[in-house]
């Protein structure tokens, strides 16, 4: 296959295909319609295992396409090991048979010799493969009751080599990497009567048969846990493991409570990697070299912060809606996605060599479930498939920058992947200068396409036509991407006024300045008829029981109108004389309906108005006099 075309595989049904998807869509020979209930790949994409009922199908591309057919009656999955000398099988267990039925099989591809066969009981997709092999594949781990074994692969008869003695061990892995003298293998325990479960990490040459396990390197304790998993980076100089509970004790999260931890494979470090938000651990990648990860976390919108391999937070990205993460196999590259409930964001990221991400392009899919990086790292798939969600099934293929390749309905889809390809196979390549060129010196902007809308309501309406409930939000603490430890706004109560700052503080002087210029102004000098100011008879009323609120409302509707030069006096007199005399004859017209009706048909806000008439009959005259 050239290095130029990149190919899909889907299934359907019983039935996979695999063609030719970039650069041109075509189908390939032979593989139009292959009989298959699951498939797996290899990780260089060299083999390609489809399992039926009965057997499993092997494809070596590497040898044009030479198939090696395998019976193995009840089959249900398959796993190539790391060099792809060997195929790892798990057949349904026969109830009748017990023990005896060695259902789970380790298979040498070159001689189709079955080295290993034990019996399982069951298996899940998070335990999957049964059997872990060193890079190597010299070595082989099985985790059984309270201990865990590893054995040499090719000598699987000369029974167990090292032993690690854990009760009630819940999962192990073991370390990549080609040394096997820096071979570590990792396991956890849950709690047990009042002990705390931990996650250590050994050293496998200094694991003997004993039934005493040594002290592990690295340790790190936990309560509230009855699950973990455990990641490896690349080079098997870190571990993270996360740990999970079906009951949050604080009662936040209906989904139980989560936390994630970090220990180092020399013991130099373990601790809590800090989330920086309260809520669940929604996602967490190791970087394809295990130079960084990223951890998304927290009640939505949720936020995601790189770590470099020794957990020292180096760059927020900042909140939003977001669940997944997926790096490109060159680890340039990075997207982060918000699937299941949420509306279905990708955003495209370069993280640079210091440590920052920048936003590329951003992209909607909201409908997608599953997403996938092209072994160039430049093209990115995404997949709607059942039996997640049954209707809109398909296919579409994303350029990093935003563009939209391929979109490919399909009925009933059950799988859609990339065939991968072996390391180094694509370079890593940095941005396109013209797609650096147009997200240079701006602003993360969501480049989604317009979505079609119902009917909106008048009063939900937008200058440009739009629901103004499209752009809102929950969020009392959406931030943006930054460097650790900038300044950044802390979330107000709901209520609270907003903080007090420089130019807000200025701008509240100026209005209290304008205010007592008005008060002032109100009050100069008495008027011909001996009688005091406006201020002055306002209170000779206030003491008489007579309200002043039309007064004051009218005042507040004219503060505009202030002269600019700071002495707050009235410039618009006549305007003003002109409401004065509106409101007398609104008064005027009270007193013909008291005369005629009775006082009694007046309501109490219409007697407050006749009660003011002294009051605008004095404004009135201090205008006149003015």
């Amino acid at each position: 296959m050239s290095t130029e075309t990149q190919r899909l595989l889907t299934r359907r049904g019983t039935t996979a295909s695999l063609f030719d998807a970039l650069p041109e869509p075509k189908p390939l020979p032979g593989f139009e319609s292959l009989p298959a209930s699951s498939v797996s790949w290899s990780t260089d994409g060299q083999l390609l295992a489809a399992v039926t009922a009965d057997q499993v199908t092997v494809t070596d591309f590497a040898k044009s396409g030479k198939e090696r057919v395998l019976k193995l009656p009840q089959l249900v999955a398959v796993a190539f090991s790391s060099k792809n000398s060997f195929l790892q099988t798990f057949q349904r267990p026969q109830k009748e048979a017990g023990n005896a039925d060695k259902n789970l099989k380790l298979i040498e591809l070159g001689s189709e010799e079955t080295l290993v066969q034990l019996h399982q009981k069951g298996m899940s997709k998070e335990a999957w493969p049964a059997l872990q092999l060193s890079s190597d594949e010299n070595l082989l781990a099985h985790m059984v009751n309270n201990t865990v074994n590893v054995y040499k692969t090719r000598k699987f008869a000369q029974g167990v080599q090292y032993k690690l003695p854990l009760k009630n061990v819940g999962g192990f892995g073991l370390s990549p990497g080609e040394d096997n003298a820096s071979l570590k293998l990792a396991a956890w325990t849950p709690e047990s009567k009042g002990a705390p479960g931990f996650v250590g990490i050994w050293d496998v040459a200094a694991l003997g048969k004993s039934q005493d396990a040594p002290a592990p390197v690295a340790r790190r304790s936990f309560f509230r846990a009855t699950s973990v998993r455990l990641y490896w980076n690349a080079p098997g100089t870190a571990l993270l493991a996360i740990t999970a509970s079906d009951v949050d004790v604080t009662n936040q999260s209906y989904y139980g409570e989560q936390k994630i931890h970090f220990l180092a494979a020399d013991g130099s470090n373990d601790c809590l990697v800090p989330s920086l938000k309260d809520g669940p651990i929604h996602d967490a990648q190791w970087s394809p070299d295990g130079a960084f990860f990223i951890v998304v976390a927290g009640f939505m919108p949720a936020k995601t912060v790189l770590f470099d391999a020794k957990c020292k937070p180096m760059f927020d990205l900042g909140t939003g809606p977001y669940n997944i993460i997926r790096w490109n196999p060159q680890g340039r590259f990075l997207a982060l996605c918000g699937f299941g409930n949420l509306p279905g964001d990708i955003t495209f990221l370069d993280k640079k060599a210091d440590g920052k991400c920048k936003v590329i392009s951003q992209v909607r899919n909201d409908v997608a479930v599953k997403c996938e990086w092209a072994p160039d790292g430049r093209h990115f798939l995404t997949a709607t498939i059942a039996p997640r969600l049954n209707v809109d099934n398909g296919y579409q293929i994303w350029r990093y920058t935003g563009e939209k390749v391929l979109d490919t309905k399909l009925e009933k889809l059950l799988e859609a992947s990339w065939q991968p390809a072996p390391a180094g196979a694509y370079p890593d390549l940095p941005q396109s200068p013209r797609a650096q060129a147009s997200t240079s010196g701006k602003a993360p902007t969501s480049a989604a396409p317009p979505q079609k809308q119902g009917y909106v309501p008048p009063h939900s309406r937008r200058g440009d036509g739009t629901s103004s409930a499209a752009s809102f939000s929950l969020s009392q603490d959406a931030s943006g991407p930054g460097k650790l430890g900038s300044a950044r706004g802390r979330a107000l109560p709901p209520g609270a006024g907003p903080p007090d700052t420089k130019s807000a503080s200025k701008n509240s002087k100026r209005r209290s300045k304008k205010k007592g210029g008005g008060a002032s102004s109100d009050a100069i000098g008495e008027g011909e008829g001996g009688t005091g100011g406006v201020a002055a008879a306002v209170a000779d009323a206030a003491m008489a029981g007579v309200t002043a609120l039309s007064v004051q409302e009218d005042r507040a509707s004219t503060a505009p109108s202030a002269a600019a030069d700071g002495t707050g006096q009235e410039t618009d007199a006549p305007k003003k004389a002109r409401s004065l005399q509106k409101k007398l004859k609104q008064i005027q017209q009270l007193k013909d309906k008291r005369d005629t009706d009775g006082a009694s048909t007046l309501s109490p806000e219409q007697i407050q108005k006749l009660e003011s008439e002294q009051l605008i009959l004095l404004e009135l005259q201090q205008l006149e006099q003015s």
